[in-house]
């Protein structure tokens, strides 16, 4: 004699399973930076996207950045780099392009030089994304 109930159990795992999987559609969250970093004068622009979702916003942030020194007779060693203020970005599932502002305090940057970057997105004291450590370069 035929089951009749084990199709309804298999409607109930299937459900279930799509449950958990979580909405079609929902990303990872995610970060990314432009490799070319803007020279400005007193700053270097930086670009980039971020995804998250949950409502609120994340925070953007420029960890251990650094330059080669590329002065002639250049002393010092490398030039650390950071965000000149806050760059947040909605957390709606979409990606959004982010800009900001390194500067080195207390350092005079280089106009022609090249390093290290890595970015993270943040929501609190959490980091939710990171690009880890990638190669940065200025542009003119």
């Amino acid at each position: 004699m035929p089951n009749r109930r084990l199709p309804l159990y298999l409607l109930a795992a299937t459900a279930c399973a799509g449950i958990l999987a979580g909405p079609a559609g929902a990303q990872s969250p995610a970060v990314s930076a432009d490799a070319e970093l803007v020279y400005q004068v007193a700053t270097l622009g930086i670009s980039g996207s971020a995804t998250c979702d949950g409502g609120g916003i994340a925070g953007v942030e420029v960890v251990d950045g650094s330059l080669e020194q590329m002065f002639q007779g250049g002393i010092g060693g490398p030039i650390a780099i950071r965000l000149d203020g806050p760059v947040q970005v909605d957390c709606d599932g979409a990606a959004h392009r982010w800009t900001g502002n390194l500067v080195a305090p207390g350092r005079i940057l280089p106009n022609s030089s090249g390093g290290q970057v890595t970015v993270n997105l943040t929501r609190g004291q959490s980091t939710i994304a990171t690009t880890g450590p990638q190669p940065a370069y200025i542009v003119g």
